[in-house]
Order: C-alpha cells, then sequence, then structure tokens
C-alpha cells in the first residue's frame, strides 16, 4: 500500500467519486498481498444502498431497451441521455454505476460490458466512463475503466475499448485501434 493505510486510500476514492478526475489508480504491496481483502476493506459502503444498486443493475441487464430502463439506472446515479438505446444484456460494473455517463441518443449494443473498476495483483484502477452523444457501441464490446467515446464514434462489435476513442471516427478490434474518419453522424 506504498506506507499508506486503507483509511488514506478510501479517503483518496471517496474524493475521486466525489471529483472530476478520470482515473484513478491505487497500487499495493507487501507481505500481504490479498486483493480480495484489499478490495473489500477500501470499497466498504451500505450494504442496503449496495443492495439496491446490484438489483437495478441485474434488472435492467435483461430489460428491452427503453426509458423505464433508462429511469431505473438514473435511479442509482447513472447519468443516462434522451433517447440513450441501451439493449438488453447490457452489463454495467456494480460496484461504481455513477461514474458511467451515456449521451443521449446513444446506441449501447447486447453483450456489451461497461466496467467502472478494475483489480489485479499490484493495483486497483477505478474510472469514468463517458459515451459521447449518438455514440455506437457494437454488440459484445468491452468498454475499460476510465475510457471516453466520443460524440458520433462508432465502435465495431467484439472490441476492446482500452483508451479513448475520438469524436465522429470508426474504431474497432482487440484492443480497439483508429480505423477511419466519419462523415458526419451515423
Amino acid at each position: 500500500m506504498n506506507g499508506r493505510s486503507y483509511e488514506s486510500w478510501r479517503d483518496e476514492l471517496h474524493r475521486f467519486l466525489s471529483g472530476a478526475e478520470r482515473v484513478l489508480v491505487i497500487p499495493y504491496e507487501g507481505p500481504d498481498l490479498n486483493p480480495r481483502r484489499f478490495w473489500h476493506r477500501l470499497a466498504k459502503r451500505h450494504p442496503v444502498r449496495f443492495f439496491f444498486q446490484t438489483a437495478v443493475v441485474a434488472l435492467t441487464t435483461y430489460l428491452p431497451a427503453g426509458e423505464f430502463k433508462n429511469s431505473l439506472l438514473r435511479l442509482i446515479g447513472m447519468n443516462i441521455g434522451r433517447d440513450a438505446f441501451i439493449a438488453s444484456g447490457v452489463l454495467f460494473d456494480l460496484e461504481f454505476p455513477t461514474l458511467v455517463t451515456i449521451g443521449p441518443g446513444a446506441i449501447i449494443g447486447t453483450m456489451t460490458k461497461i466496467l467502472t473498476h478494475e483489480v489485479t495483483v499490484r493495483s486497483i484502477r477505478v474510472g469514468r466512463i463517458d459515451i459521447g452523444r449518438q455514440a455506437v457501441i457494437g454488440v459484445g464490446c468491452v468498454i475499460r475503466s476510465g475510457v471516453r467515446i466520443g460524440d458520433g464514434a462508432v465502435v465495431s462489435m467484439q472490441s476492446f475499448v482500452h483508451k479513448d476513442v475520438e469524436a465522429g471516427v470508426f474504431a474497432g478490434g482487440k484492443p480497439a485501434e483508429f480505423i477511419k474518419k466519419l462523415d458526419g453522424l451515423v
């Protein structure tokens, strides 16, 4: 933990969650490398709130796209723009759904995973995800924490988006890379 206490890192995490930074990486090391214990001590939260948040994410995963689904996601603090289309089967991170913003008219394809945190053996990464206005995310993509997908961008199906995608471009692959500039909104 680089000489810092759990409480110190927990305070840092709470500052991040209420601030505007895009990504927070919390390194840890030492003789007691136990990612599970470290994560659960770091991300403590009110159990009733977490249960409600988990229930909403689970329910909305199977609901068809529509305003009812978007309204439920807004209840747990997600920023969902008007007329966003979130297909059934889209899986949002249970830990920090409040870090997700989906712009007006964006389309998220089925079986896409939107992840706001990652736990590895030596660090934890937490990051905001912004999907721009009228962006299109193809079927089965994985969006990494801290990624911004610009307005009107298109990400091809089955892509792993590990870095920002500029507005108005077509990107894809594992990992996703720039393919071409688009002519206007799709």
